[in-house]
């Protein structure tokens, strides 16, 4: 077994979508990945150097070297293994990986958080723009179906890049919208999906997310946490009750 190198440190959450690729490469690599937490809102002066938004996921290697944007980290980790088939055979194979890496990160991310975030208070809930944000993944998602209904996997005959980074960037929507009747009416991204989050280079460093019968969310707006009601004040407790 090769000796683990010390490789560089990770800026980001433990259930970024984005992130998932990168652990899995750098795993598979035998790259030590230090993981660096991100208090959303709060980057340190060192994750900002790697992205001057502060944004997520971003890289600061062993040797200084920084690097922001999720496609970027996850092709500079699977480039440190000179043998990877992970980026293709061909010229055309690389620049498909990267087609399709873009695709889903441009089209697929942004409409599925606009899905989501309104529907779990992170976001101002208008139905409209949540219906809105619903058709523009489901559009997006016909474009891969139609494309898998011929192809095993995005690019070539094998499991590339592509694959590993974009299967976890429907995390989301398997997690809240993609029920039972859902993956019935989109087999081969149903298919492409459960084979790519099931391998072991993705199960090393991710949860596996258990498949829904229903939608776990609806186009309704979130539950608000209920206002205190203005109550008299209660005697003092007993010093046992006291939380």
């Amino acid at each position: 077994n090769f000796e683990k190198m010390a490789f560089g440190t990770l800026f980001t959450h433990s259930d970024n979508p984005r992130s998932v690729a990168i652990k899995a490469v750098a795993k598979a690599n035998n790259l030590e990945l230090k993981i660096s937490e991100v208090e959303f809102g709060k980057p340190t002066a060192e994750h900002q150097n790697a992205n001057g938004l502060g944004k997520i996921p971003a890289f600061v290697g062993e040797d200084g070297f920084a690097l922001s944007e999720a496609i970027a980290v996850a092709i500079y980790v699977t480039s440190q293994n000179e043998k990877t088939t992970l980026l293709g055979k061909t010229k055309q194979d690389y620049a498909s990986i990267l087609k399709w890496m873009s695709f889903f990160n441009s089209e697929l991310v942004q409409p599925l958080g606009d899905w989501f975030r309104p529907l779990v208070g992170k976001a101002p809930y208008n139905k409209k723009n949540v219906d809105d944000a619903s058709k523009v993944v489901e559009k997006a998602v016909d474009v891969i179906e139609k494309y898998l209904l011929n192809n095993t996997f995005l690019t070539g005959e094998r499991i590339t890049l592509a694959d590993l980074f974009c299967a976890p960037l429907l995390n989301r929507g398997f997690q809240y919208f993609f029920d039972k009747q859902w993956r019935q009416e989109h087999p081969n991204t149903t298919r492409w999906y459960e084979t790519v989050v099931n391998q072991p280079i993705i199960t090393a460093v991710a949860k596996q997310l258990p498949l829904l019968e229903k939608p776990a969310l609806t186009n309704v707006p979130p539950k608000k946490p209920e206002a205190p009601k203005a109550a008299p004040k209660p005697a003092a407790k007993p010093a046992a009750e006291a939380e």
